[in-house]
């Protein structure tokens, strides 16, 4: 009976493996192995528009929605734009408290503080009103909200704040309704940190030549390796991130840590086989900044969109698809996961434009000083939700 449940278990863990990853592809001749999006029920006409603007395509311009073009630009991440079909550079920014840094922006409670009221209606209320101020700053995609990942069941997880609870449970309706609440305000949802980002200690991203400063030495050590069997990793790790699918979330964010080996950004097996077929994902995978490490293992392990976007992908991606190492229908699939949510949020109609400027602040100067910072107020009456959640929040602890 032992024998026979240990080896289910190396079984499990083998289908995690990145060594089990390589092994399949090569024993089976693929290059890349799906799925292709279709927009599921939900947004059937979204992903047909979408491909009927990128069915209008050159190679060039569906790169240039793929590849983000430096931070040093308005947002904390920003797309490259195809004009003469009407797509503009979208808008990537920060994070699950508030539209940071910029002014007349509330300062939101931390996840954790809003989980602690174990309030559905809170926990919507909160993510509804971030999701008007993002939207009131012309952000087309909220890096947010924080889905499990970090979920903490350490202590010692230096951003375990991020998330709504080491509970899987709590932390998957708090993905849910997080996830609506964004969405319902035509704000992309980013559902971070996918997957197994328990640790802030040695994840290490890539800084590739383009983003290093002169006269400092990178030596990209490989980042930490989360080693989990597939059992915990659904009953676990994975809840938070299905609800968040559940919900409809539009981006899912890849993290800087390994899984069983393998670059979270270009696993196969999570973002291909689990989020985009067995979940039935049908929006696209964003790498956190600099959290890629090689262009072609990327762009066939699932991931669909590169930030902050220096050195990989752009002119390389175009190359590999001319020459057959990654398939057209790869980049197509790319381009279209990335336009559905922008049009099943209705972003092409009425966005407002970007209403502050973070690409001075390399240099220390305050940001409502900022060249193109217009100082909109998106706070409207969001103090009574954030007094709301404080106090609600409140937890005493006794032995």
């Amino acid at each position: 009976m032992r024998g026979s449940f240990l080896a289910a278990s190396l079984a499990l863990y083998s289908n995690l493996s990145a060594a089990s990853r390589e092994e399949r592809r090569q024993n089976n001749n693929e290059i890349w192995s799906g799925p292709l999006a279709d927009g599921g029920n939900a947004w059937k006409d979204a992903h047909a528009k979408a491909k009927q603007v990128v069915s209008q395509m050159t190679l060039e311009e569906k790169v240039n929605i793929t590849t983000g073009v430096s931070w040093k630009n308005l947002c904390a991440g920003n797309t490259g734009a195809v004009p003469r079909l009407n797509i503009p550079a979208l808008c990537l920014h920060d994070g699950p408290t508030g539209v940071r840094p910029a002014d007349f922006a509330s300062q939101f409670p931390a996840q954790i503080t809003v989980g602690a009221t174990w309030d559905r209606e809170l926990i919507y209320e909160c993510a509804a009103a971030l999701g008007a101020e993002f939207r009131g700053k012309g952000v087309h995609v909220a890096l947010a909200p924080s889905t499990g990942g970090p979920l903490g069941r350490s202590p010692l997880g230096g951003r375990n704040w991020e998330g709504f609870s080491s509970d899987p449970y709590l932390s998957s309706i708090g993905s849910y309704l997080s996830v609506k609440g964004f969405q319902d305000k035509g704000v992309v949802a980013t559902s971070k940190h996918y997957a197994l980002y328990e640790q802030e200690t040695n994840r290490n991203g890539f800084t590739p030549p383009g983003g290093r400063l002169p006269g400092m030495v990178y030596t990209n050590p490989i980042p930490i390796s989360s080693d989990v069997d597939d059992a915990t990793f659904h009953e676990t790790y994975l809840l938070s991130f299905a609800e968040a699918v559940r919900a409809g979330t539009g981006a899912v964010m890849c993290s800087y840590n390994r899984i069983n080996g393998s670059h979270a950004c270009e696993d196969d097996v999570t973002l291909n086989q689990i989020l985009k077929g067995e979940l039935n994902y049908q929006g696209y995978v964003v790498s956190d900044w600099n959290a890629q490490w090689t262009n072609k293992g990327a762009a066939l392990g699932g991931m669909d969109m590169t930030m902050p976007g220096i050195d990989f992908w752009g002119e390389n991606l175009s190359a590999m698809v001319s020459n057959g190492t990654v398939p057209t229908a790869r980049l197509d699939d790319m381009v279209h996961r990335i336009l559905t949510p922008y049009f099943a949020l209705g972003q092409d109609k009425d966005f407002p434009p970007v209403q502050f400027n973070t690409s001075y602040l390399a240099i220390g100067t305050y940001l409502g000083l900022n060249p193109g910072s217009t100082h909109v107020n998106v706070q409207a009456d969001h103090y009574k939700i954030i007094r709301k959640i404080g106090e609600d929040s409140a937890t005493l602890l006794k032995n």
